[in-house]
């Protein structure tokens, strides 16, 4: 009896310590494979967005307020695959991965997709850089005890700002938009730009321009006469960006044309962001000239607006670099004699342009 009571109680523990090895049994937890494991499985699924996305329709647009590098952000989901952007870059967003990741490109020639962080988690990616210091903060709530606490807590500022998907194109100059002389070489230089583009560009009139400006130029003095009297039309202007904006979310070129913007100071306060091309005549003689050939009777006037027109331009622009597709201000200045010559200008900027709207994968362009 005390033979088959101890071959039972060896048969028990020799089973007993051979359960360990069996197939789904732990007894000992690893947490730092486990912590690897998780690792993995999110980072294959930020891969697999990231390709997904690439064929999806893009989004909304924004414009970068501020300089990004993504190589430096650790909590990137694919840090070798996080986008790194500068101040005034536009970028496509074409799908949200989570709270704190959009997926999408720089609007430029040639860039690959990647994550983007959100305005949540820019702004809060900016604190590290931009919270005043505790000190600074008591010493201005002590200098005044009377204040509003919610006032005197600081917050970042917005890191983008929401523009249309593709960006507007207005043509400006020589002078005044209402000048004959204006609207025939807009007329002309216009249809030769429908023309070659085809079905890839939309034209519409709209009257924006005509809000209160916010630039800090004083401008000519017609040009302050007619923004005075322009005022009360900026009502309608959010209607009016939210068709451009509508027009421009399948990356279709739009040209506007608005008898109220003469420089880009009158749409700055409109999230926009315009591709201003301004003709340019540089000789007054000359531009005289053609005003009287097309029977202008404020000769003064319309001289004044060009020269004010050339001297906002020398502020802005320092170079004309048509492989920069973004910058402030115009984006060229055409002082062709020619027609021929300066629609060629206009259209072959256009035709980056749209290269760059669009993703196009590497084997693509071989």
């Amino acid at each position: 009896m005390h033979s088959v009571a101890r071959e039972n109680l060896q048969a028990y523990l020799h089973s007993y310590k051979l359960s360990s090895n069996e197939p789904g049994i732990k007894l000992m937890h690893n947490s730092q494979q486990d912590d690897q494991h998780k690792k993995d499985v999110e980072h294959f699924a930020a891969l697999r967005s990231l390709q997904h996305a690439k064929r999806k329709h893009v989004a909304f647009a924004v414009q970068a307020m501020r300089d990004y590098d993504g190589s430096l952000d650790e909590k990137s989901p694919v840090k070798d695959h996080t986008i790194s952007f500068q101040t005034n870059d536009f970028i496509h967003i074409h799908a949200k991965f989570n709270s704190d990741w959009w997926i999408g490109r720089i609007v430029r020639s040639h860039s690959e997709f990647g994550f983007v962080p959100t305005a949540r988690r820019l702004a809060n990616y900016m604190v590290s850089d931009e919270d005043p210091t505790p000190a600074a903060t008591s010493k201005s709530t002590t200098d005044h005890p009377g204040q509003d606490r919610s006032r005197s807590i600081w917050e970042p500022k917005c890191p983008y700002k929401v523009v249309p998907s593709s960006r507007p194109i207005i043509l400006l100059g020589p002078t005044l938009q209402h000048s004959r002389l204006t609207q025939l070489l807009h007329l002309a230089l216009r249809e030769e730009i429908l023309k070659h583009f085809g079905k890839k560009i939309k034209y519409v009139k709209s009257d924006i321009g005509s809000g209160q400006q916010t630039g800090d130029r004083k401008g000519a003095r017609w040009l302050r006469g007619l923004r005075d009297s322009d005022y009360d039309r900026g009502q309608d202007e959010n209607q009016e960006v939210e068709l451009i904006m509508r027009m421009t979310s399948k990356l279709h070129l739009l040209l506007v044309d608005s008898p109220h913007i003469h420089t880009p100071d009158d749409v700055q306060h409109l999230p926009l962001s315009p591709i201003f091309f301004l003709i340019r005549v540089s000789d007054n003689k000359i531009l005289a000239k053609l005003l009287r050939n097309t029977g202008t009777t404020r000769m003064a006037a319309e001289i004044e607006v060009a020269n004010d027109l050339k001297t906002m331009n020398n502020d802005r622009v320092g170079g004309h670099d048509d492989e920069q597709l973004i910058a402030r201000g115009f984006e060229m200045v055409i002082e062709e004699n020619g027609l021929r010559e300066a629609t060629w200008r206009i259209i072959s900027y256009l035709e980056k342009y749209i290269h760059a709207l669009h993703y196009h994968h590497k084997e693509d362009d071989k």
